[in-house]
């Protein structure tokens, strides 16, 4: 399923910019899925929150609620700074049976600023997924509906002084077709409608539904299995973006994008694991007003885990991103990402990222001039610094303190910095 990468409201990972990226899922296996070992899992069951049982039903969520200060509370240059709070929550269910998983959930996350009123907001999502064992087929389904936000320094957004809602719903189906012999074939389907809001106020700027959308993405995967843990990927996918709206009577943002790609799994018992993937990528317009995108894509998800305490994992990925943006025809992105995590005791673990993010889009058609659309800046660059720690206080509530540090530049504007620093107390089930 392609993956929506957004700003954490308050730190915990890096990653953060809110990017379309390729659809993997026909490589198989949950790309956000973490490593846990034996001795963690063993750990875990001793020492943490197990949620609750009803028959074949398991079910667990969590509450927390968080204050902290940050130095911009506008995320842009010359933003206000704000006390903040922070609530979250989130509830899923598990259902497990001998050929068949089912997981239904949701969460809600919201921010208020004392000071800055202005950039409150409250982010949700409701999910339902699962897969359904039919002989040597695996089909796996995906369908949520989500409000999101956008913020000033996402690649390609709109500088403005104001959060910019918007929705996502997204179905995803994937069929592993298992062989007698060594070979997966994995076909896939993923369908996403993207709405924006439309701002209060007469500023062309704010008016952001001419950005809804539709995007389609089809291919098929191959996985051969060279041994237990070691698999060769192939991937062919293709991506159809259609646009809604045409509120300045331009010629047409559709375009139609292709990938191929080949690639390496590597999951063994010890302390590495890694998936490389590498190859081609190009998307054309149905104006000529645009100029085709083409680059080479790569991605690297890697990690290592020295001892049963500590574990180090990094990302690096580089394609086109989806054209949703005030860049029209979109842009190339490359990010690089770092996360480190070590369990100093049983319930403490320490926790530090950075994270790169760089996109550069290609020059605006004059047309665009006096629109939204228009492109002032070619290029961006996003670095995010975070520490934190983990503390369990006993099987159900923990605390937990993070710091993150951004350097950021939006559209148009020159480098700025993001501090928040806060504090939370979080119930598990």
């Amino acid at each position: 399923m392609g993956v929506v990468f957004q700003a954490p409201l308050f730190p915990g990972k890096a990653a953060y910019a809110q990017v379309i990226t390729q659809n993997l899922s026909a490589l198989g296996g949950p790309e956000s899925s973490e490593t846990v070992d034996a001795f963690q899992s063993d750990t875990n069951y001793r020492y943490g929150a197990q949620g609750l049982s009803f028959g074949p039903w398991a079910v667990n969520g969590e509450a927390s609620e968080g204050w902290g200060y940050t130095n911009n509370a506008d995320q842009i240059m010359g933003g206000v700074p704000s006390a903040v709070s922070q609530t979250k929550a989130n509830l899923e269910g598990l259902l497990t049976q001998s050929r068949r998983r089912v997981r239904v959930g949701a969460s809600v996350n919201q921010l208020y600023y004392p000071e800055r009123g202005l950039q409150d907001q409250t982010n949700w999502s409701a999910f339902l997924s699962g897969d359904e064992r039919l002989g040597h087929d695996r089909l796996e389904y995906h369908l949520s509906h989500e409000k999101m936000t956008q913020m000033p320094f996402d690649l390609g957004a709109l500088a403005a002084n104001r959060p910019v809602p918007y929705f996502v719903q997204d179905l995803a189906l994937d069929d592993r077709i298992e062989t007698h012999g060594k070979l997966s074939i994995i076909p896939n389907f993923d369908l996403k409608r993207f709405q924006f809001a439309d701002l209060a106020g007469s500023d062309i700027f704010l008016q952001q539904s001419y950005r809804n959308r539709v995007l389609f993405s089809e291919g098929i995967g191959l996985r051969y299995s060279m041994a237990e843990g070691s698999d060769l990927l192939l991937i062919a996918q293709g991506v159809e973006i259609r646009y809604s709206s045409n509120r300045f009577s331009l010629p047409s943002r559709n375009s139609n994008g292709f990938s191929a790609l080949a690639g390496y799994d590597y999951e063994m018992p010890g302390p590495f694991s890694v998936r490389v993937l590498g190859g081609y990528q190009s998307r054309s317009y149905a104006a000529s007003a645009y100029k085709a995108l083409n680059t080479f894509y790569v991605e690297l998800r890697g990690t290592w885990t020295p001892t049963h305490l500590t574990r180090v994992s990094l990302t690096v990925s580089r394609g086109i991103a989806d054209s949703a943006f005030e860049s029209v025809a979109g842009f190339v992105y490359t990010n690089a990402a770092l996360d480190i995590r070590h369990t100093y005791s049983r319930n403490l673990v320490l926790h530090a990222g950075a994270e790169v993010q760089q996109g550069g889009a290609g020059k605006t058609p004059a047309i665009f001039e006096h629109t939204p659309l228009y492109q002032v800046m070619t290029s961006q660059l996003n670095c995010d610094f975070s520490v934190g720690f983990d503390w369990a206080l006993d099987r159900n509530f923990s605390l937990e303190a993070s710091n993150i540090y951004r350097n950021a530049n939006a559209v148009g504007t020159g480098r700025y910095s993001i501090d928040t620093a806060v504090i939370s107390i979080k119930y598990q089930l």
